[in-house]
């Protein structure tokens, strides 16, 4: 291998571990920061808002993180560590197994490259794909969530009384929807309006069914009215949509036995209905070349 070919291998490594490396550097801060005092803390959590707030795909990626469960700065800033330091290690074995294939280095940056670059658009795939059962999961629970608060309400307690029995007694029943309404709580607990906690898990989802009941009990905060009717109409609402797209499911699945019946079950049947015609016509037309 020459010398140029070398530098290229090099350098795409260096380029796959750039991140992983910035990363690490960003905890061994916030580590030797926790450690130092609380006089001046500027750590990864922090770094992390920064660029959230200065680069909308990173803001974009830190929404579909928190979509896909991971909640605070903290989590997002592990995960996305942990996936970059297992895609670039994967992606340098690749570049080693390469290398010891006697493959040029062009090859050897382009297996590099490609690998480092698939690894990434795999994560993500697999992240929105997480995003979007976690969503999906909070609308299937979103019915039990509003017969629970209506109830609850009718008893007479206040919001956040109610959405900290909800998130207490539901836990195991609709866990991902006590999960998010937890963090509004915590925020009611910690001193910030209702209604500033409630609109800030509004723009955190985009479950349909959970968010219309958010924005119902959001206005209940703002006018201090009862929801019990807009409760039961969204309820009857969720219920309809439940209904379409469990028709909507069933119609598909006709089309695909209806598809499956035709590719196996036709050329059988053809061969039952007409084989006997076919084979009493085969036989004639011997019997005349005879």
């Amino acid at each position: 291998m020459e010398a140029h070919h070398l530098y290229y291998v090099i350098g795409a490594v260096i380029l796959c571990t750039a991140p992983v490396l910035l990363l690490a550097l960003a905890h061994v801060e916030t580590s030797s920061s926790d450690k130092g005092g609380d006089e001046f803390e500027f750590n990864s959590k922090d770094m992390w808002r920064q660029l959230r707030e200065e680069n909308t795909h990173i803001a974009s990626l830190s929404q579909l993180l928190r979509r896909a469960g991971l909640i605070n700065s903290e989590q997002q800033v592990n995960a996305i560590s942990i996936t970059l330091v297992a895609v670039a290690t994967i992606a340098i074995c690749l570049g080693i197994y390469t290398y010891f294939n006697s493959s040029p280095a062009t090859t050897i940056l382009l297996v590099i490259t490609l690998g480092f670059v698939l690894l990434i658009y795999l994560a993500y795939f697999f992240l929105k794909k997480i995003a979007e059962d976690r969503q999906e999961r909070l609308n299937q629970e979103t019915l039990i969530l509003v017969q629970t608060t209506r109830m609850l309400w009718r008893v007479g307690l206040s919001l956040p009384k109610t959405l900290a029995i909800i998130c207490d007694q539901l836990r195991n029943l609709a866990p991902t929807c006590s999960q998010e309404l937890q963090l509004a709580v915590n925020k009611i607990e910690s001193g910030q309006s209702q209604e500033e906690a409630l609109y800030e898990l509004i723009g955190c989802t985009n479950a349909e069914g959970f968010k219309e009941y958010l924005i119902v009990v959001r206005q209940q905060a703002i006018t201090g009215g009862s929801i019990d009717k807009a409760l039961d109409e969204l309820y009857k609402l969720l219920q309809n949509r439940r209904k379409l797209d469990l028709q909507e499911q069933v119609n598909k699945m006709s089309g695909k036995m209806s598809l499956v019946m035709m590719v196996f079950l036709f050329p059988a049947l053809l061969i039952v209905v007409a084989g006997p015609a076919l084979v009493s016509i085969s036989t004639a037309l011997g019997n005349l070349g005879n």
